[in-house]
């Protein structure tokens, strides 16, 4: 399960971080630009609730019909169906923000190996390479 929640904080990152619509399919520039953007207080860490507020904007950015839920298409090209089956908690085709949010909180918690409660960008690194392999 590991693998599969890392995948989505992969594609959430990555989506949170392109500059306009219709680029879903194309890797984030830089990550790392979308990480100094939303660290809001400039200490090189993104705390929860930076975090959550880069996740959000991700997730409506992908919301393009504005339904209020993700949908495997909306997800095409960046998340593979088993990454999507296996944070869509209720089953039901519709990955709420709740069910994105609380899969992408399980990576943040495993990816904090300090428990500071804040990730900086070498444990987004070490966290992405570790369960890549």
């Amino acid at each position: 399960m590991g693998r599969i929640l890392v995948t989505a904080l992969i594609v959430a990152v990555t989506f949170a971080c392109l500059p306009a619509p219709g680029l879903a399919q194309a890797p984030a520039p830089d990550w790392r630009e979308g990480f100094r953007a939303h660290d809001k207080n400039g200490d090189g860490r993104i705390d929860r609730a930076e975090f959550q507020n880069w996740i959000v904007e991700g997730f409506y950015f992908r919301d393009q019909g504005r339904k209020g839920y993700l949908a495997p298409a909306d997800l095409q090209g960046t998340a593979s169906p088993e990454v999507f089956r296996a944070i869509n908690r209720k089953g039901d085709g519709k990955l709420t923000m709740n069910e994105y949010l609380n899969a992408l909180f399980q990576d943040f918690a495993a990816a904090d190996v300090d428990q500071t409660g804040a990730l900086t960008m070498q444990e987004i690194e070490v966290y992405t390479k570790q369960t890549r392999k």
